[in-house]
């Protein structure tokens, strides 16, 4: 036999509200602090990947016997960073949503007396508009794009 004094305890009592609204807070931060972190992780894969072209292309100047190693590494390096762009660009959209599902206990206050208190749940279709946009990201990652398309053309040609 279950005890119902047991089952009760084990569910917990119920949250307050100011600890609804830390909980919201400290996951909010977390969102913030990823969303960061996954902007400036953009920006230094471009910061490493841009001297690879131009270093290839600058050994591929003195050595013309390597030059199709050279193009595949170009190739694949170029590949490898718009995978990589493409997939921060997913999980900062989806930090971006996660912050969007925390900012609703704010605009709609009647979440924080819901029981249960579900800050945390799977995104939704409605989640994943947003009011950013990543201009500031696509911008640097097409120059890029197209300076490791500009030196591989010229590679190939060379």
């Amino acid at each position: 036999m279950s005890d119902p004094k047991a089952e009760q305890t084990s569910k917990g009592s119920p949250l307050s509200i100011s600890d609804k609204v830390s909980i919201i807070n400290a996951l909010m931060e977390q969102d913030r602090i990823e969303i960061r972190d996954k902007t400036e992780a953009v920006f230094r894969l471009t910061y490493y990947v841009a001297p690879g072209f131009i270093g290839l292309a600058a050994f591929s100047v003195d050595h013309a016997s390597l030059k199709n190693v050279l193009v595949i590494a170009q190739i694949l390096l170029l590949a490898l960073y718009v995978i990589a762009f493409l997939t921060f660009g997913k999980w900062l959209r989806e930090a971006r949503a996660y912050l969007r599902i925390r900012e609703e206990f704010y605009a709609q206050q009647h979440l924080l007396q819901s029981e249960p208190f579900k800050p945390i749940r799977r995104i939704e279709r409605k989640d994943r508009a947003t009011r950013f946009e990543d201009n500031a990201l696509w911008f640097p990652f097409g120059i890029t794009v197209v300076s490791g398309a500009i030196l591989l053309a010229f590679m190939f040609w060379q």
